[in-house]
């Protein structure tokens, strides 16, 4: 079983964003060779996302189901499985890395909570120091 990285959230926007791309490389009769996850890979580190199509031959020669081939062919090339959808699957994998790319997401959450906290600070304080100038003003 793949271990997911994603959150739901993310894992849900990226499957809206990319469920009407045309499929890129495809599973055939011989199954799930060298040939195809290099194939698979070039076009992740090009693309980041990728549609694959498993062929009705690589069902029978392979023996397996089509979200187990969609899991294994995520497990080999180190990307994130978004979705299975009939004979179809959607991978995904940063270009520049899962490190990185998660990184960025915990920076992103820290500062949308930074967002939401300061501005109402920031009234308060305003408001507190206006009643002092006023004060002083008048007084």
């Amino acid at each position: 079983m793949v271990t997911k990285r994603l959150p739901g959230k993310i894992r849900r926007a990226l499957r809206a964003r990319y469920y009407d791309i045309e499929p890129k490389a495809w599973i055939g009769k011989k199954g799930i060779t060298e040939s195809v996850i290099k194939e698979i890979e070039t076009q992740l580190a090009r693309t980041g996302v990728l549609k694959v199509e498993i062929r009705k031959g690589a069902l029978i020669s392979t023996k397996m189901g089509r979200k187990e081939i969609a899991e294994k062919v995520a497990e080999l090339t180190d990307s994130e499985l978004l979705e299975v959808r009939g004979k179809r699957f959607i991978l995904f994998k940063p270009r520049e890395g899962w490190e990185r790319y998660l990184k960025k997401l915990q920076m992103k959450e820290q500062s949308k909570r930074k967002v939401r906290e300061e501005p109402i600070r920031r009234i308060k304080l305003d408001i507190l120091e206006f009643r002092k100038k006023f004060k002083r003003g008048r007084g």
